[in-house]
């Protein structure tokens, strides 16, 4: 060929690329304004499904099941009506489980060495993750240094206790952590997040996903948006009146280490063709840094953090960073010129944050959604008085691991979040209730308060200083079995 056909040949296909690559950037940044744009959107009663699902795509791969849905059934999800969540918050306490999986079960096998022996940090090989859609993010906590730091001996289930040691959840609040006083106050009440991690078991059928039919009522679905296998018995109620709790599930398939999130999950015993809930459109990995999930006021996960049955009724310490609700509107920020009251590891934040009745109403642009609190070390339980068995337990953990704001409480309340089943192990081994308030206070209410009330905020935490970084103050989790 002559060289100037050569040379005419070249400018063409460099002009070609830079018309697609300019095409490319042009479509993402529509995409990123249109997600931003809905993220900051009120959403009403009557058009739930056009706009509630406001935050979740953005940075992230839509899951293959749900590639066959519109752009609009995509972008719904996240976070509900400001309006049904606040007039239900009150009553959330209590949700009616029909039945659950009988591999759901209750014991506890994370009983540990106090060895703290440095042992390699290397992540386990495992078999690869079967579905597609597992985040690539899921995996990048494994390149966090660790040389010196010392780590548990024996093994952990990862079932009980799951994610990488460095892992937000995992990792412990570091020496050289930097801490500004969060300043909560009393609150009417204290409550739980109730949370459901299911084993599902090989042979369970598969059934389609679909959104809910809005927040008060969510059954029976409005829109198919996917598949998931799901114990053929595992039922959920429907949320009630004005008990309409966030119900976050996480389903841990058939491999041992995809796990499935959805919320609020729904699945009653004549529909059982069917589960209904927003499906988080990436999966998750067990052996990852499970940041990501169901909890659509931060987008945190719906697994990790969560408080399982047998911690607060075992002579063990809880080993990992705990999960707190709080009311948005009168302490989490949102910075209008960034658009946006979420601060790492959280993704998101509340589509009503902006403005509206329930808007972020805080005034400390630290506190946010996706902050890390906890007690500094020279609080003591004797310090603060603590006197409830329950109470020591969550101590440690705030003090040790931390805790993160993952979701909008939307009244004078603070909750944790624990496994479905906790309180009433609680309850039959110390005879308390761990959803109180002032007209039924007990020892944990007032050991909750003080705890909550002496928390701070930790203002280094990031990527690369989990925890605040320096060296953590309790050992690495251990290996996996």
């Amino acid at each position: 060929m002559p060289k100037k056909l050569v040379r005419i040949f070249a400018a063409l296909i460099c002009f070609a690329v830079f018309v697609s690559c300019s095409s490319a950037a042009d479509m993402s940044d529509a995409r990123r304004k249109k997600q931003q744009n809905s993220s900051q959107t009120s959403v009403s009663e009557e058009s739930l499904t056009d706009s509630v699902y406001s935050h979740i795509l953005s940075s992230q791969t839509v899951n293959s099941t749900l590639s066959t849905q519109s752009e609009s059934s995509l972008s719904e999800s996240s976070n509900i009506v400001s309006s049904e969540k606040t007039s239900s918050a009150i009553s959330s306490q209590s949700s009616t489980v029909q039945s659950v999986s009988s591999s759901y079960d209750s014991s506890y096998t994370c009983v540990l060495s106090q060895s703290n022996s440095t042992q390699s940090s290397s992540a386990p090989t495992k078999s690869p993750v079967t579905s597609s859609s597992v985040s690539t993010a899921s995996m990048l906590s494994s390149s966090y240094p660790t040389d010196g730091f010392s780590r548990y001996s024996g093994t952990r289930d990862p079932f009980y206790w799951p994610f990488s040691e460095t892992s937000v959840w995992n990792m412990p609040i570091g020496s050289d952590a930097k801490l500004e006083k969060a300043n909560f106050k009393d609150a009417y009440s204290i409550g739980v997040d109730d949370e459901y991690i299911v084993k599902v078991p090989e042979g369970s059928p598969t059934v389609d996903v679909y959104s809910p039919s809005s927040w008060n009522k969510r059954w029976p679905g409005s829109e198919k948006i996917g598949t998931m296998q799901v114990p053929e018995n595992f039922y959920l109620a429907d949320a009630q009146g004005t008990s309409t709790p966030n119900n976050c599930a996480a389903f841990i398939m058939p491999d041992g280490r995809t796990i499935k999130q959805l919320e609020p999950t729904c699945r009653i015993e004549t529909g059982n063709s069917r589960i209904v809930g927003w499906l988080h459109n990436k999966d998750a990995d067990i052996y990852g840094d499970g940041i990501q999930g169901t909890h659509y006021g931060s987008g945190l996960s719906a697994i990790g953090g969560s408080i399982r049955k047998g911690e607060l009724t075992s002579d063990e310490p809880i080993r990992h960073a705990i999960k707190l609700n709080v009311w948005a509107n009168k302490y989490c920020y949102y910075d209008k010129n960034e658009g946006k009251g979420y601060v790492w590891p959280a993704d998101r934040n509340d589509s009503y944050a902006a403005s509206g009745t329930n808007c972020y109403g805080g005034e400390n642009p630290n506190l946010r959604m996706g902050t890390l609190l906890t007690i500094p070390k020279d609080i003591t339980v004797e310090s603060l008085g603590i006197k409830s068995q329950v109470g020591k337990k969550i101590f440690y953990a705030l003090q040790n691991y931390g805790c993160y704001i993952v979701d909008d409480s939307a009244w004078d309340n603070y909750s944790f979040s624990m496994e479905s089943g906790v309180r009433e192990e609680v309850k039959e081994k110390y005879g308390i209730n761990l959803s109180c308030d002032r007209n039924n206070a007990n020892d944990y209410y007032y050991d909750a308060l003080k705890m909550i009330e002496n928390l701070y905020i930790v203002t280094n935490n990031s990527p690369a200083s989990i925890g605040g970084g320096g060296t953590p103050c309790q050992p690495l989790a251990p290996e996996f079995e």
